[in-house]
């Protein structure tokens, strides 16, 4: 959506956050960001033009990036343009510069602009390209793609980098599907209700269970034109038998007198 640069930087910035103890997809899943070897585990992770580098990780540096992903959090939670929000990217900006470099992605244009770190700690690398990402959406007036998952049980930070502003809900599991379901659901009864209270009849009562003669009534019902036919043709004939063989027997008593 945005260039390569914005959007690898807003990509990771949701990573950061939903590294923190949560609900992803209606699972619990754990802080991984507890360790240095967590943290180590993040950059790793991280597309390699962001040139984050995990031998850099240490206690100090984990921390750090601790408290540059609660200040994320809050950015996402804040809303579209709200004062809070400008306040805490403003915050990220602090001591970080731009430079025009020449860019080596295809499509993209030759000189872009690119962050100056305060420093080359891990931390102040990463807030600086957190930061200018953040302000590009900003002057774009973009913030409303930072969003929180819209699944039921599910805390997930998700950009969206569609062009439509469609994306609604985190890769981490179903979120999708099952709000898909429960929106059908709910559409069926509601459906199902109407359709009930315009006809004025009230919902089919539960059943109780048929009978033995109900049963022995329900196999001998014909089931097909066929079916009904055949069997109006044998109660015919079964009736005409015994007509005869009534005739019969009053024609022998007769003779008997």
């Amino acid at each position: 959506m945005f260039n390569a640069e914005v959007n690898r930087a807003l990509n990771a910035a949701a990573a950061l956050i939903n590294t923190a103890e949560g609900s992803r997809s209606a699972k619990h899943t754990p802080d991984t960001l507890e360790t240095v070897e967590g943290l180590a585990s993040f950059l790793e992770a991280q597309e390699p033009e962001l040139q984050w580098s995990a031998s850099a990780a240490d206690d100090d540096q984990l921390q750090k990036v601790r408290q540059l992903r609660s200040t994320l959090r809050r950015v996402w939670e804040a809303g579209p343009h709200a004062t809070d929000e400008l306040q805490l990217i403003n915050e990220l900006l602090e001591g970080v510069g731009t430079q025009l470099v020449r860019s080596a992605e295809a499509g993209e244009p030759e000189v872009v602009e690119s962050p100056i770190p305060v420093s080359s700690q891990t931390h102040h690398v990463m807030t600086a390209r957190f930061a200018a990402a953040l302000s590009h959406l900003v002057v774009a007036q973009e913030t409303r793609r930072l969003r929180i998952c819209r699944g039921e049980d599910c805390d997930a930070a998700i950009v969206d980098l569609t062009r439509n502003r469609s994306k609604l809900f985190c890769d981490f599991g179903n979120c999708a599907n099952r709000a898909h379901v429960r929106a059908y659901r709910a559409r069926r009864a509601a459906q199902q209700r109407a359709e009930e209270a315009g006809s004025g009849r009230r919902p089919p009562a539960q059943r109780s269970k048929p009978s033995a003669a109900e049963k022995a009534e329900e196999l001998s019902r014909p089931t097909s034109d066929s079916a009904v036919a055949a069997k109006e043709f044998r109660n015919r004939m079964r009736d005409e038998l015994m007509e005869t063989r009534q005739k019969k027997l009053e024609k022998e008593k007769d003779s008997k007198k």
